[in-house]
C-alpha cells in the first residue's frame, strides 16, 4: 500500500545549494488534512529579489516562521501517524526534482534524513493528458495546468498553502477524473547515501 502526499514548498531563490525554503504546505491525500508552515530562513541576504516578488515577501518576512528543527520534527510527526515506511510513501509535486532538492537539503541542515523514497510530479501528469487530448507544447505551470484540466482554483495567491490545495485538486481530477495512469511516472529518490530498489508490486493494493 502506498500513502500519497501533496507538497508545495517556497523558497528564497531556486539554487537549494544557496537558497533556502521559506514555506511548506504538505496534504495527506487519504484525508485531506494539511500541515502548513512558514520557516524562518538562515540567511536573508541569500535571497533573490524575483522570488520575493512572486511570492509577495519582503526581507523582514523572511525573518519570521518556525526554526527548520521544528519544522523537520513536525513534518515527521505528520508522516509517521501512516505507520507505513519511507518506501511506502510517495509526495506528489508541480516540478517534484525543485521541490525534492529544497526539501532533502532542508533535511541535510538539520542532519536527517527524509522519509519518503517515490515522488510523482503532476507537470509529468500534465503532459500526458495533454498528449492524449491532442494539445502541444502546452504550458504547464500550476495554474496553467489546472486551467487545461478543468481544475477551479482556490485562489491565485502564490504560497504553499493555495498551491498545495491546487496541486491536490489538479493530481486528484487526472487520477480520478481523466483516468491517468500514474504509475509509470513514480520515480524513486532515496534520501539516502545508497540507493535503494523499489518492488513495484507494493502498488498492487492502489
Amino acid at each position: 500500500m502506498i500513502k500519497f502526499y501533496v507538497c508545495d514548498t517556497e523558497t528564497s531563490g531556486l539554487d537549494h545549494r544557496h537558497h533556502e525554503m521559506t514555506e511548506v504546505g504538505i496534504i495527506r491525500c487519504d484525508d485531506r488534512m494539511q500541515l502548513f508552515r512558514k520557516i524562518k530562513v538562515t540567511y536573508p541576504e541569500r535571497a533573490s529579489i524575483d522570488a520575493l516578488k512572486i511570492t509577495n515577501k519582503t526581507m523582514k518576512d523572511l525573518e519570521n516562521g518556525f526554526d527548520k528543527v521544528s519544522v523537520v520534527k513536525e513534518i515527521n510527526k505528520f508522516l509517521e501517524e501512516d505507520g507505513l515506511t519511507p518506501a511506502h510513501r510517495c509526495f506528489v509535486c508541480h516540478n517534484a526534482a525543485f521541490d525534492r532538492r529544497f526539501i532533502h537539503a532542508l533535511y541535510e541542515e538539520v542532519g536527517e534524513l527524509f522519509p519518503a523514497h517515490l515522488w510523482l510530479d503532476t507537470i509529468s501528469l500534465t503532459k500526458e493528458y495533454a498528449r492524449k487530448i491532442g494539445l502541444h507544447k502546452p504550458k504547464v505551470s500550476l495554474h496553467a495546468a489546472c486551467d487545461i484540466v478543468g481544475v477551479k482554483k482556490l485562489s491565485d495567491a502564490h504560497n504553499a498553502k493555495v498551491d498545495s490545495r491546487n496541486c491536490f485538486l489538479l493530481h486528484r481530477n487526472l487520477i480520478e477524473e481523466k483516468k491517468i495512469n500514474y504509475l509509470p511516472f513514480i520515480k524513486t529518490a532515496v534520501h539516502s547515501t545508497q540507493s535503494e530498489d523499489i518492488d513495484m508490486s507494493i502498488f498492487d493494493d492502489e
